[in-house]
């Protein structure tokens, strides 16, 4: 009853004959109830503000989630451990990448550029694949080196165990076991598998060149390492020494040393 009748007192106040004035009326209801009007302001701001954190935070882990894990090497071999215990070597100017929330589910993917060794835990239920720019590498389980520096060829050396390697996007390709070698020159679709050399046969050696043209450098290193190395540009002269057996890096010196090209292919 108490209610009604301020209700009834309260339009009684603010009325006129053909005239209720609802502006008055609620100038008049906001002053005697400004802590309710001010209550509710905050809540509804407050509501806004945790719905806009919450979609922000949302949008950043969905994003976060979708972004690949890479590695990398600038001046200096890397080497780094997979979230499945295999170890990845990186060579200098080279990257791998992988999806970190689908690595391992139903297979181990990456992405690679460059010059890798991959050292390969065994797990039959998730086959390993290296995706090159230009092939792919399937193992289960094994040691091996990718190498696509050579922007003419891709190269693949097996230390253990067995992989397939095909042009990328193709079915067909070669099997590898310890010990070989294999190209996949531009624009092939078949790599060729390459004659090897024994190590009772192939031997360390050191290489001195003393103002040497390069035509005569690249012909003494093919006869050593039993490929076909050729250049564009031949005119020029290097003085050098190389002491090792790794022919690839010998190349990639001699293309930063005089601002050359490579190519390397193997003997047919």
């Amino acid at each position: 009853m108490n209610r009604e009748m301020k209700h009834l007192k309260f339009v009684l106040k603010y009325y006129a004959p053909g005239i209720f004035d609802t502006r008055k009326a609620l100038r008049a209801y906001k002053s005697q109830h400004p802590s309710t009007i001010r209550y509710w302001s905050r809540y509804i701001a407050g509501v806004a503000a945790s719905l806009i954190l919450c979609i922000g935070i949302g949008y950043y882990l969905m994003n976060r989630n979708n972004q690949p894990s890479l590695l990398y090497a600038d001046n200096e071999t890397v080497t780094y451990t997979l979230p499945d215990g295999s170890i990845v070597t990186v060579y200098p100017h080279s990257s791998l990448s992988y999806y970190s929330d689908e690595f391992g589910k139903k297979e181990r993917l990456v992405e690679m550029t460059g010059k890798v060794r991959f050292n390969v835990q065994k797990n039959p239920s998730a086959p390993f694949i290296a995706n090159a720019q230009a092939a792919t590498v399937k193992v289960l389980g094994t040691q091996f080196v990718v190498d696509e520096l050579n922007p003419d060829s891709v190269g693949v050396s097996v230390t253990s165990g067995k992989v397939l390697f095909t042009a990328k996007d193709e079915k067909d390709g070669v099997i590898l076991t310890k010990g070989m070698q294999a190209y996949l020159l531009a624009g092939e679709i078949l790599p060729e598998i390459a004659d090897t050399v024994t190590s009772t046969t192939q031997t360390k050696r050191k290489f001195i060149f003393e103002n040497t043209p390069l035509a005569d450098v690249l012909k003494e290193l093919s006869e050593h390492f039993h490929v076909q190395l050729s250049c564009a540009t031949t005119g020029k002269m290097l003085t050098a020494e190389f002491d090792t057996d790794n022919l690839d890096e010998i190349i990639m010196i001699i293309e930063k040393s005089l601002d050359v090209k490579i190519q390397k292919r193997p003997i047919k």
